[in-house]
């Protein structure tokens, strides 16, 4: 099943595997996406899902523990660590 990310910064629409990470989606697509260390403790990459996000997979308890410590609301997600199961909206923030 393939799946569609928009890119809102961007107006960049990519098509991609369902269960791929976003970090992989993102480089493919040539996403305008800063990663730093790419394993969740940097917050360089952190995004919003602007839409799907019962599309993303749950976060993981570094990621978890990474924005709770920014007091990140639930619609923000670190794109390394995010895989998408389905149609997603996302807006890079950065940190």
């Amino acid at each position: 099943m393939s799946v569609k990310i928009h890119f809102l910064l961007e107006d960049l629409l990519v098509e991609a595997p369902a269960g791929t990470p976003l970090q992989r989606i993102a480089d493919a697509a040539g996403a305008d996406i800063t990663f730093g260390c790419r394993t969740g403790s940097c917050g360089t990459c952190r995004v919003r899902i602007a839409e799907g996000l019962d599309h993303c997979g749950e976060p993981g308890s570094e990621e978890r523990d990474f924005l709770k410590g920014l007091d990140a609301p639930r619609d923000q997600r670190l794109a390394c660590q995010v895989v998408i199961t389905g149609d997603v909206d996302i807006e890079y923030l950065g940190l």
